[in-house]
C-alpha cells in the first residue's frame, strides 16, 4: 500500500542527510485498504543506502495519494536548505519514484561544453556531467573541478589541458571517462601539479590519449615535438589510464607519465587501484605503464623518476619486455633492464603484471 521515493543526489555538495518535507506522515487503513491520509504534516526522515548500479542514494516510504513538493537537504557544509521540486510527485500505492537531483555547493559554477572548450584561469569551484566533445583547459589557479557521470572524448588536443595553475579534479561516481584521439586524455604541463582523487575507490575515472600521449601526463605532436609534464598526484581511486598502443614511427608513452623522450615529474599513487597501460610494439620497444615513453627515432627517454606508491593495487601492462612497469621505458639496444626502477618508493602496496602475476621491485 506505501509508495518508495527514491532521490539520487549529484553534485558537489555531498549531502549528509534528507528528509521529505511537510507531507503527511500518518495514515488510516481499513481491512488493508489506505482510505485516508492523516492531517498531521511532518518530515520523512530519508535513509541512505546504496544500490547496484546507482551507488549511494536516498529512500523512505511514503503513503499513496501524497503530493511531494520539497525536501529538506543538508550538505556536507553542515548547511540545511529547503529545495523545491520543479514538477511535484504525486505517490501511487506499490510504486517506485525516482527523483535524480543535482545539488552543488554556494559559488559552484556549471561546466559548459556544449558549444566549446571551457578555459578555467582562476581558483573556484567547478562542476561537470553529461558528455561532451569539447576540452576543458586549465591556464591558472588552484580551482577543483568535480566529474560525476562524465564522458568528455576529443578529436583534437587534450581532452582536460593543464597549461597553468594546480587543479584538483574530484572523480565522484563509477563511471567516467576522458579522452582524445589526437592527444592526452589529461595533460599537465612541467611546474604544473594535478592531483586526482575520489571519496573512496568506488569512485572511478578512465583516461585515455592518443599513441603518442599518455593517457595521464605529456603529449606529442605530429611524431614531432614532445611537451615535458608536470607533477601527478592520485589518491583514493580507481583510475585506468591507457596511451596508444601503436606508432608509424615507433613514439610510444606511460600509461601515467611521459610522451616519447619527454620529462616527467613526479608521480605520487596512494589508496588506490590503478590500471595502467603503456605504448609499444610488444617486441623491440615499449613504453613504461607508469613512467616514461620513448622516442624510436634516438631510441631516448628520461632515465631518472621520482615515483612514490602507497597502500595501492596496481595491474601493469608495459609497451615492450625491455620496459620497466614501473619506472623508464626500453628498447632491445639499450634496454631498460627492470620491471620497476629501483628508485621508486613502494610500500604497502601490491603489483601485478598482465598475466596477473605479481612482480616485485
Amino acid at each position: 500500500q506505501l509508495a518508495k521515493v527514491r532521490v539520487v543526489a549529484k553534485g558537489t555538495a555531498q549531502v549528509r542527510n534528507m528528509s521529505i518535507w511537510n507531507v503527511p506522515t500518518s495514515c488510516a487503513i481499513e481491512e488493508g485498504i489506505i482510505t485516508e491520509q492523516l492531517p498531521i504534516r511532518s518530515s520523512i526522515q530519508m535513509l541512505s543506502v546504496k544500490r547496484e548500479g546507482i551507488g549511494t542514494c536516498w529512500e523512505a516510504n511514503v503513503g499513496p495519494g501524497v503530493e511531494i513538493k520539497s525536501f529538506n537537504i543538508e550538505n556536507t557544509e553542515t548547511v540545511s536548505q529547503i529545495y523545491d521540486l520543479n514538477t511535484p510527485v504525486t505517490t501511487q500505492a506499490g510504486a517506485l519514484h525516482t527523483i535524480t537531483w543535482t545539488v552543488n555547493n554556494k559559488g559552484t559554477t556549471t561546466i559548459d561544453l556544449s558549444n566549446g572548450d571551457y578555459t578555467i584561469n582562476g581558483d573556484g569551484t567547478y562542476y561537470f556531467s553529461g558528455t561532451a566533445s569539447h576540452a576543458i583547459r586549465v591556464t591558472g589557479g588552484q580551482p577543483n573541478i568535480y566529474l560525476e557521470d562524465a564522458e568528455i572524448s576529443v578529436s583534437g588536443g587534450n581532452a582536460i589541458d593543464i597549461t597553468g595553475g594546480n587543479p584538483t579534479i574530484h572523480v565522484m561516481g563509477e563511471s567516467n571517462s576522458i579522452s582524445s584521439s589526437s592527444g592526452a586524455g589529461i595533460y599537465v604541463a612541467e611546474n604544473s601539479t594535478v592531483t586526482i582523487q575520489g571519496n573512496s575507490t568506488e569512485d572511478a575515472l578512465t583516461c585515455e590519449g592518443d599513441n603518442l600521449s599518455a593517457g595521464i601526463g605529456g603529449y606529442m605532436i605530429d611524431n614531432n615535438t614532445a611537451y615535458n609534464c608536470g607533477n601527478i598526484v592520485i589518491d583514493n581511486v580507481t583510475l585506468t589510464a591507457r596511451s596508444g598502443q601503436t606508432s608509424n614511427v615507433g613514439n610510444y608513452a606511460a600509461g601515467i607519465g611521459a610522451a616519447a623522450n619527454a620529462k616527467v615529474g613526479s608521480i605520487s599513487i596512494s589508496n588506490a587501484i590503478i590500471y595502467a597501460d603503456g605504448g609499444g610494439d610488444n617486441s623491440t620497444m615499449g613504453a613504461a605503464a607508469i613512467g616514461g615513453g620513448i622516442d624510436g627515432t634516438n631510441l631516448s627517454g628520461q632515465a631518472d623518476f621520482n615515483i612514490t606508491i602507497s597502500n595501492s593495487e596496481l595491474h601493469l601492462s608495459r609497451g615492450s619486455s625491455y620496459a620497466s612497469y614501473i619506472g623508464a621505458a626500453g628498447h632491445l639496444i639499450g634496454a631498460a633492464g627492470y620491471n620497476i626502477i629501483s628508485t621508486a618508493s613502494i610500500t604497502g602496496s601490491t603489483i601485478y603484471n598482465e598475466s596477473g602475476t605479481e612482480i616485485t621491485q
